[in-house]
């Protein structure tokens, strides 16, 4: 018995180093089947995190709309060159351009003692006498309209003061052939505008009557001109209507005290400025001054809607 379990001893070592073998073995062929994820294993579902992105500078939206940019604005009715004047002048120059009733000549000049136009200067008279008078449709003068047959050859409908100097013509206020004055077919609007011009236009805008009679000896009655003879004797009525006008008469506003008239002479636009700045009689007159200060007129009254009630409802 001995003996035979001894010899038995052997084979179960044998059989015990096979079946640790086996294990191992088949331990190694799971590791290999691991290993392949083509054979089925499940992949690591681990997602790795991908570092935060590194904020980047915004770009302007091209497709906003930009903030304007302020730009500078001058103030109504300065000029840069009027200390060339005196201050009475200056004030009335501001006055009427704060009206819109004169312009600068080029940029922010004025140029005050530079001539003006005939043209230039019906443009401002038309313009001021409408202004003084915006509230007072019987006293304004009409535009004339593009239709119109021009009374002046030079002033065709194309031009671009057509409306103010034909209106001025159809008033009767510039010699034009409805005043009987045949050699007035042209206006000359480029021409510098003279002494004789200014009274001739002006004066009847502030008579708004039929101009007195006078004579040469009137004129040098009254006005004392030494020059008296070379006056256009058309004129002596706006002469004598203008002095009747005392203080606010255009020439002694325009000129001051003086004994020539100088009919011929250009008018300088700061002498056009001065003419402009009141209009009318002493009595009932008005100056660029008083317009800016005058009162706004007063709105309509708007009659308030009725209340609408059960008893007064429409059916």
């Amino acid at each position: 018995m001995v003996q035979k379990s001894s010899s038995f001893f052997p084979y179960l070592i044998i059989g015990l180093c096979a079946l640790l073998g086996a294990c191992s073995s088949n331990q190694a062929l799971q590791d290999r089947f691991a290993a392949n994820p083509s054979l089925g294993s499940s992949p690591n579902t681990t997602t790795p995190v991908s570092p935060a992105p590194t904020p980047q500078p915004t770009e302007p939206d091209s497709t906003a709309t930009p903030t304007p940019t302020p730009t500078a604005t001058f103030s109504t009715g300065t000029f840069s060159d009027l200390e060339k004047v005196g201050d009475r002048q200056r004030a009335e120059i501001e006055d009427l351009s704060q009206l819109g009733i004169v312009q600068a000549k080029t940029g922010q000049e004025f140029a005050p003692q530079s001539n003006i136009s005939r043209g230039e200067f019906a443009r401002w008279l038309f313009r001021a006498n409408n202004v003084f008078f915006a509230n007072q449709p019987s006293k304004q003068i009409r535009p004339a309209s593009s239709n119109t047959t021009p009374l002046f050859t030079d002033v065709p409908p194309s031009h671009p003061d057509f409306a103010q100097i034909q209106g001025l013509a159809d008033a009767g206020l510039i010699p034009s052939s409805l005043t009987n004055d045949p050699s007035a077919t042209q206006f000359r609007p480029g021409a510098p505008l003279t002494r004789e011009d200014v009274v001739r236009w002006k004066v009847p805008l502030d008579y708004r009557r039929a101009l007195p009679n006078a004579s040469l000896e009137n004129i040098k009655e009254t006005w004392g001109f030494q020059d008296a003879a070379k006056i256009n004797p058309n004129i002596w009525p706006a002469l004598a209507a203008d002095f009747q006008n005392g203080d606010q008469s255009n020439l002694k506003r325009m000129f001051g005290y003086i004994t020539i008239f100088q009919p011929q002479r250009p008018a300088t636009r700061e002498e056009a400025a001065s003419a402009l700045w009141f209009l009318g009689a002493q009595a009932d007159g008005l100056s660029a001054k008083d317009v800016i200060n005058a009162p706004a007129a007063p709105s309509p009254a708007v009659e308030p809607e009725p209340t609408v009630t059960p008893e007064n409802s429409p059916n």
